[in-house]
């Protein structure tokens, strides 16, 4: 990925996974839970919502593939189908007990941790030169029909990339440390926010609706949500140590992937509109009106969500601090994200323009736009 207005989002990843990798346990656990937990979701949500801007690199790769967004119909199955999913788990808990269905889930999770982690780090490192000769060093050529066609080069920047996910997946199995584990869970939702992608307001907000409406029943009509988030032993969720008391305080990666969608959706909308703003300026000039770094667009959608985010996080805690019992997070994530926005599109008189926005259409104009520049 190329968009120079990432650039300081791969910094900031970079940071964040050492401050992990860094391993201060010992003192982590002084730091407060909700402090920790505020901290980490707000970096991934950063960055992956940056990270998304991969979806306009044709601009600057006219060659480039892009990922086709969700549909309506895809979205709205996204909530029934975790919800056949859960109830499959607890049945499985149920009936052929706990510990034979981790032993299976955790060599799952292990080799998506294994390919993400792989991912996370060519992503991390694409633009960095210093690892480019690394890159340029072949080591071996696998013959590979089933997926690909032809031959996959692997380099020596390859296996230290594989070597680094290998130990951190042997680290999490063996010890099975909060570390380890919110690692791989970060690159689970990195790798969702830069490759999973809603394509229009309207579906979102029906999206997280039908997902209010899931945490909802699962956390307070069963004992389902508990019993799964509780008993199952893998990197689905964030592990935060708590001061005096040797549990971990938890959040469930869809809590934050989940609502992370629309705060990304709500950042290409803000980059796009400042672009259309600036082609009128430059007469049409699509490179020239796409921004260089990300400070140089206003990003009133993507900040009104993030701050909503931030509150709902907040109450979530609160609630939960307060009644000492497990809250579906959702049910205060979902209206502070979803409200604002509609309210600031509401305030600006883009209500109707961002309900019938669609991604997709506007990215197949943009690169109609692009084949003149490059013919010429």
């Amino acid at each position: 990925m190329k968009i120079s207005v990432t650039r300081g989002a791969y910094n900031f990843a970079f940071y964040f996974a050492m401050f992990w990798v860094s391993g201060l346990t010992g003192l982590t656990r002084a730091i407060p839970p909700f402090i920790q937990m505020s901290v980490d979701i707000a970096a991934l949500l950063y960055v992956g919502a940056f990270l998304s801007l991969k979806f306009y690199s044709f601009v600057y790769k006219p060659s480039s593939e892009t990922e086709k967004p969700l549909t309506s119909d895809e979205s709205w199955k996204m909530p029934l189908t975790a919800g056949f999913v859960l109830v499959g788990l607890f049945m499985l808990f149920k009936y052929i007990g706990k510990e034979y269905v981790n032993y299976a889930l955790v060599g799952y999770f292990s080799f998506l941790g294994f390919c993400s982690i792989k991912f996370w780090i060519d992503t991390l490192c694409e633009d960095v030169s210093i690892f480019q000769p690394l890159k340029e060093i072949d080591v071996a050529k696998v013959e590979v029909y089933r997926w690909f066609e032809g031959k996959l080069d692997i380099s020596v920047f390859d296996i230290i990339g594989y070597l680094i996910s290998a130990a951190i997946i042997a680290i999490y199995i063996y010890f099975r440390d909060w570390v380890s584990n919110n690692i791989i869970g970060a690159a689970f939702c990195l790798y969702g926010f830069e490759n999973i992608y809603i394509g229009s307001f309207s579906t979102a907000f029906i999206m997280l609706g039908l997902f209010f409406f899931y945490d909802i029943f699962f956390v307070f009509g069963t004992s389902i949500m508990v019993t799964i988030a509780l008993g199952i032993d893998g990197p689905i969720k964030l592990l935060l140590p708590r001061v005096t008391d040797p549990r971990n305080s938890l959040i469930g990666l869809g809590d934050i992937l989940v609502p992370g969608l629309l705060l990304t959706l709500c950042l290409r909308y803000d980059l796009l509109q400042y672009v259309e703003k600036k082609m009128k300026e430059s007469k049409g000039k699509l490179k020239a009106a796409f921004p260089k770094t990300s400070s140089e667009f206003p990003k009133p959608y993507f900040i009104t969500c993030f701050v909503g985010y931030g509150l709902g996080l907040c109450l979530t805690i609160a609630v939960g601090t307060i009644f000492n019992a497990s809250q579906p997070a959702l049910l205060y994530l979902v209206p502070m994200t979803v409200i604002p926005v509609a309210v600031l599109s509401i305030v600006k008189g883009d209500f109707k323009k961002i309900l019938s926005y669609n991604e997709e259409t506007e990215a197949t104009r943009l690169k109609e736009l692009i084949k003149p520049a490059n013919k010429s």
